[in-house]
């Protein structure tokens, strides 16, 4: 049976059930792998809003809203790609800011991200692309971070369906599957930054695979034998070109299209990178005299498309190219820690069943088959590459838990053909009567399924907010702050409420800062501390609240004279005339804005009576 032959026996039974024979005349894997998408878009769209924002949601989902109500834009690395803030401040227009839908165009495409493993369907059997489906449909890390508004499963989405057109053109030679790999490759490097470690991880592990080939022990050729096959075609594909007219349009055609396929990288970088309105300058607070030139203005006025295009470049080769030297200060011990950290409570942990067949299925590929599939070295190489390497380049310690996607991505390729040949075992088995060998596979697919069921409930739905949850990372807040969300919209009905902020500015863990006029990002209120306060910037900028703030000895007189409708303070601040307030405002409750209950700050929420 070759590796892209169907699993089961091709002889017909003698008396086939209809249903069988009905299910027959369709394509058994596309409705296999499409029933696990839709059930995978529905495990994400479910309950998707009921998490209160993280810290990193939030800012992100801040400066989406703020281009949409503001009108400008620039792109930013401390924010990532540009894709997903375009995405949410469309839809935020059409049907207003909310945590579900600030997380519906991630959840959306993570849902869909099973239909890839049809991209390799030419590699794989029957059970091992449905199987792939199934790891990247309800792997737990793959789950929760679908369900998370960041922008790492939409840059491995992108990244791993542009690598299957890439593997479709090779096999099938369309030239749809270039444009197709061209579009998703300039949408996942306007995904985020790392879009650039997913090629050079192809070209490492290209170079492994390139190297196996050379190296063949026991063959009469060698691969310096090899290299002088393959220049010698090149050199008589040149010679075609010089003397047959019909191989030179053969290579012109070719031609055109590789520039048709740079063309639309262009069209989409420039379209997702370039500055709207003011551009950077917009985003500072204070009036502002730009010069600078959005993508609007150079659609009305063809002369400033050169301009444009300059300023996207700078902007992007300061900012995107300058990502990898974010990552601060890194020693040894500090990387070990994160390695171990990422490989312990990240993968076994959380995903001990993909790491497992992964495993399983290079061993397989590797040394029990007499000619593995290229495919699976590629992969399973780019994996491990990857999770040395990703711990070099995490700007933030923690980031290990939404990184481990990059991981776990090419990892599933292997994953898929272990537990297809457990499968295939149990198949085997069960048509030669071995009720041993039946029962044992059985088991192992239970006790995987229960496995993976299991840890993706508690850690996706029933638990996705404290610290005990190893994907949890420490910008979750604890509490549902929806009650939050409720009390200002009912603080003024139908108007925009009025809320005070107030903090004794000097204490550590102040969620009240500092304010520089036209220095400071527009992040409303401006008084407030950046660090310490959000997510409630984002539920203050959805709530189009008017946010302003009071310091030590003001709250008294900024209550009298202008009667705000709610009034947030900070939990253990001695300042706080808690007997004065509690007067004129009822207590709505303290709530913490981090993954722990005793977290700091923890924001108390007062409305007027």
């Amino acid at each position: 049976m070759s590796d892209a032959q169907p699993d089961a026996r091709t002889s017909p039974s003698p008396s086939p059930h209809p249903l069988a024979a009905r299910l027959r005349e369709y394509d058994t894997v596309l409705l296999g792998v499409t029933v696990v998408t839709v059930l995978a878009l529905v495990a994400r769209l479910v309950a998707l809003g009921a998490r209160p924002a993280h810290w990193d949601e939030a800012r992100v989902a801040y400066w989406a809203l703020y281009a949409q109500q503001e009108g400008h834009f620039a792109y930013r690395s401390i924010v990532h790609g540009p894709f997903i803030q375009h995405v949410d401040r469309w839809l935020f227009g059409l049907v207003g800011p909310s945590d579900f839908v600030m997380r519906l165009p991630v959840a959306v495409i993570g849902g869909l991200l099973p239909l890839s493993a049809l991209l390799f369907r030419d590699h794989l059997r029957r059970s091992e692309t449905i199987a792939l489906s199934l790891f990247l449909a309800f792997n737990p890390v793959l789950l929760y971070y679908s369900r998370f508004m960041r922008s790492d499963v939409l840059v491995g989405t992108f990244a791993f369906v542009a690598l299957g057109m890439l593997v479709r053109l090779f096999d099938r030679r369309r030239v749809r599957y270039l444009y197709g790999g061209t579009l998703f490759l300039a949408l996942a490097v306007a995904s985020k930054e790392n879009s650039l470690l997913y090629v050079l991880t192809w070209l490492g592990a290209g170079v492994l695979v390139a190297d196996r080939a050379l190296d063949r022990p026991g063959s009469d050729r060698t691969g310096l034998d090899r290299l002088r096959v393959l220049a010698a075609a090149g050199r008589l594909v040149v010679r075609r070109a010089k003397t047959q007219p019909g191989e030179r349009r053969r290579i012109g055609v070719y031609a055109l299209h590789g520039i048709g396929a740079v063309a639309v990288f262009a069209l989409v970088w420039l379209f997702m990178f370039a500055p709207r309105g003011d551009g950077l300058e917009g985003l500072y607070t204070g009036a502002v005299e730009a010069e600078t030139v959005g993508l609007g203005d150079a659609v009305s006025d063809p002369a400033k498309w050169g301009p444009l295009i300059e300023a996207t470049a700078e902007q992007f080769r300061s900012e995107y190219l300058a990502w990898g030297g974010k990552s601060g200060d890194l020693t040894f011990e500090t990387y070990q820690g994160r390695l171990g950290a990422a490989v312990r409570d990240g993968l076994f942990y959380t995903s001990a069943p993909l790491v497992f067949f992964a495993i399983a299925g290079f061993v397989r590929e590797r040394y029990a088959v007499s000619e593995g599939r290229v495919l699976v070295f590629f992969l399973f190489y780019a994996g491990v590459a990857s999770i040395v390497g990703y711990p070099l380049g995490l700007s933030i310690g923690a980031g290990w838990k939404w990184n481990n996607v990059h991981i776990l991505l090419p990892l599933s390729v292997p994953a898929a053909v272990g537990m297809a040949t457990v499968y295939r075992w149990g198949s085997d088995a069960y048509r030669e009567n071995d009720s041993i060998d039946v029962g044992l596979t059985a088991l192992i697919l239970v006790l995987v399924a229960s496995t993976v069921a299991w840890s993706g409930l508690s850690h996706v739905y029933l638990n996705p907010t404290h610290e005990s949850n190893e994907l949890v990372q420490f910008g979750q807040p604890h509490d549902d702050l929806d009650p939050v969300i409720e009390e200002l919209q009912a603080a003024a009905p139908g108007e925009n409420p009025d809320v005070l902020v107030y903090d004794n500015a000097s204490a550590d863990g102040s969620i009240v800062g500092p304010v520089y006029v036209g220095s400071t990002k527009d992040v409303r209120p401006v008084c407030a501390d950046f660090g310490n306060f959000l997510p409630m910037q984002w539920y203050l900028a959805a709530a189009d609240a008017n946010a302003t703030c009071a310091r030590e000895f003001q709250l008294r007189d900024r209550v009298e004279r202008h009667e705000p409708d709610v009034v947030i303070t900070r939990l253990g601040d001695d300042s706080v005339p808690t007997e004065w307030l509690e007067d004129r405002y009822e207590d709505r409750g303290a709530y913490s804005l981090r993954y722990y209950e005793q977290a700091v700050p923890t924001i108390r929420l007062h409305v007027r009576r």
